[in-house]
């Protein structure tokens, strides 16, 4: 049987950063999908880094990688990359498509001439906001990390109706996290996710239902009990069109999960998630349901494309606009 690691890092509640990692029950769900299959191992990647060691001794066949790693804006491209170096073969995004989806404001840029996202501006010190009171910026606006996922920082407190409290806003982002922080126009509406697999393409839509103008930080450190994730009713081509096309444009391998905000019939591109979070009660997985794929299903599916397709060595990121 080949071998097969599960390269992840346990969400033990003690930490805000470890909201965006797994839980037992996400990291044995996938284990109890592959076991039957083949020769599974379990292996936590913790900071000292000494998993390196054990994953070399167990030499697998592939390893199905769902780190979020621990500091910077670069840290979920950190597994892939040292993957890479290893020529050890993984599942899902390669390095260079962590670090770009890990950045919000940098997709949306590569986006924006082709698709609806919304405008927004970055700070990254104190002195710069000083400098939208020149900007004609039309309120409400929405405040959050740039480069965090899992809501980190936000609060109901992050949609703002005016320049002071903007000021405000930012300033304690910068003072609690020091990371650059996205300023963008407030969309309002419901949260529609979509699903990218590589091999079967756009999977879904699933709608998250909260008490919330948005699916915040604190719903989804502890979303079992307060958010209510089904499928929708529908086709849904269009909008299965538009995730093809951006999977496209950004080069997308393996998977990502892309949201979106349904606002007078129009879906706009909150962000996209590469690395993805598979709970079997999440957003990736109910898309996926949505479609005829179970749990069982679409692990194992990533798993065995993973196994026949080499695919880490070709992406370049950013594709051009000779498909367009």
């Amino acid at each position: 049987m080949k071998k097969i690691v599960i390269l992840f890092n346990l969400n033990r509640h003690q930490f805000e950063y470890e909201t965006e990692f797994d839980s037992e029950y996400t990291i044995d769900s996938i284990y109890s999908a592959l076991c039957d299959k083949y020769d599974v191992y379990k292996l936590e990647a913790d900071k000292d880094f000494e998993w390196i060691k054990r994953l070399k001794k167990i030499n697998p066949e592939l390893v199905f990688n769902v780190c979020e790693g621990f500091n910077g804006p670069a840290r979920e491209s950190v597994y892939g990359a040292i993957l890479e170096q290893l020529k050890i073969n993984y599942s899902g995004p390669d390095s260079t498509n962590l670090l770009m989806c890990h950045n919000k404001y940098l997709v949306k840029n590569i986006l924006r001439n082709s698709f609806l996202v919304p405008f927004g501006y970055t700070i990254t010190n104190k002195k710069e906001i000083e400098l939208l009171k020149n900007k004609n910026i039309e309120y409400p606006v929405i405040v959050k990390l740039n480069s965090e996922g899992s809501s980190m920082g936000m609060t109901k407190d992050s949609i703002v109706y005016n320049y002071d409290d903007l000021h405000k806003e930012v300033c304690k982002l910068l003072d609690k996290y020091d990371r650059t922080v996205l300023i963008e126009q407030y969309i309002s509406g419901e949260d529609i996710s979509m699903i990218y697999v590589e091999g079967l393409g756009a999977l879904g839509p699933c709608i998250v239902n909260c008490d919330s103008e948005f699916y915040d930080y604190e719903m989804k450190s502890i979303k079992d009990d307060t958010v209510d994730i089904k499928t929708l009713d529908g086709k849904f081509s269009d909008l299965k069109d538009t995730v093809c096309k951006m999977a496209n444009k950004l080069d997308i391998k393996g998977y990502a999960k892309l949201d979106f905000r349904l606002h007078d019939d129009k879906c706009y591109l909150i962000e996209i998630n590469s690395q993805v979070s598979f709970h079997p009660e999440g957003e990736f997985i109910t898309c996926a349901k949505k479609d005829g794929y179970e749990f069982n299903d679409i692990v194992c599916y990533i798993v065995s494309r993973a196994l026949t397709t080499s695919k880490k060595i070709n992406s370049i990121g950013i594709r051009g606009d000779i498909n367009e």
